[in-house]
């Protein structure tokens, strides 16, 4: 039988201190930052650059970064009640070799062009 991790006796659930943090393969969004740059877009780009180990992503309604960048589309879930959102990087994990444990991250936001950009 397979337990969550959560339920897993002597682990210790993961707490961020930061906006944006990576949990269970997935980049999570705290309320704040998601309403400020997707409002209430359930769909965004988003692309990864290895070279700076740089993931990037902006609503779908934002035209310059679709016309500079080959982005992809994803869904912006909804993590919780609170209103925080999530994306999945489960497949860039397995294809790019990031380190999958849960940790804070580093983050750039341009309110201006509605851009997120997360080191990973």
């Amino acid at each position: 039988m397979l337990l969550p991790k959560e339920t897993i006796p002597g682990k210790k659930p993961f707490i961020s201190n930061n906006d944006v943090y990576l949990e269970s393969s997935h980049l999570c969004i705290k309320k704040n930052i998601a309403e400020k740059l997707f409002g209430s877009e359930a769909i965004v780009l988003t692309i990864y650059y290895p070279q700076g180990r740089v993931f990037m992503m902006a609503p779908t309604s934002e035209e310059f970064f679709k016309k500079i960048h080959k982005a992809k589309q994803q869904m912006l879930k909804s993590k919780n009640a609170q209103g925080d959102k999530s994306v999945s990087l489960q497949e860039l994990i397995l294809d790019e070799g990031i380190n999958e444990a849960n940790r804070d991250l580093e983050f750039e936001m341009e309110a201006a062009l509605s851009i997120l950009k997360v080191k990973l």
